[in-house]
């Protein structure tokens, strides 16, 4: 099985396997223009901060969902027939069964995490990330930790992991901000070195 794994970032989103019968393209139920032609959908917030006004979801957003399916969500919603409730007690069971963090059983910090676990404990053979690019300076890049996690695990795991050239910041080395005494090198190409 290869999943696309599509996010909302244009740099790569129009990149994604659009069409191709060997994927199964995976992504957000606010993604007004890959929605139509997505395979699973997944709205991985609390319902009740996505119903207050501060969430910026469409006044139609509701009606929206309960036209999709599957769309995975924290549980199953009466008004929104096809969702299903995120597997999370099983994948604690199998890609986080060996985490290295006693106080934290599960770590998702973004839906593509979501998405990425869930694809691996599947059984996936193949993930690619479109429209993910978790660049230093925005919200997102509070994303970049667990998903290069689930990138290492599932590349130890023998899955091939595919991520599109573009700004993201996925695997990428950063070299600047690292001390060294009262320095603060930038390290070019990788940690230690400066020529």
């Amino acid at each position: 099985m290869k999943v696309a794994v599509i996010g909302m970032s244009p740099s790569t989103h129009s990149l994604a396997p659009w069409g191709d019968p060997e994927w199964q393209m995976w992504g957000l139920p606010w993604d007004r223009e890959g929605w139509p032609r997505l395979h699973r959908y997944f709205e991985m917030h609390d319902r009740g901060l996505l119903e207050l006004p501060e969430a910026c979801r469409d006044d139609g957003y509701w009606e929206h969902l309960s036209r999709l399916s599957p769309v995975y969500m924290q549980q199953q919603h009466e008004d929104i027939p096809g969702s299903v409730p995120y597997p999370l007690d099983d994948l604690q069971q199998t890609v986080f069964a060996g985490f290295p963090r006693w106080d934290q059983k599960d770590w998702y910090n973004s839906s593509p995490a979501y998405m990425m676990a869930l694809a691996i404990h599947e059984g996936a053979e193949t993930i690619g990330l479109w429209g993910i690019d978790v660049l230093d300076d925005s919200e997102f890049n509070l994303e970049s930790n667990c998903l290069d996690f689930l990138i290492g695990f599932a590349l130890g795991r023998g899955i091939e992991v595919i991520i599109p050239e573009g700004p993201s910041a996925l695997c990428k080395f950063r070299g600047d901000g690292i001390k060294l005494g009262r320095m603060s090198p930038s390290y070019h190409l990788r940690y230690g070195y400066v020529r």
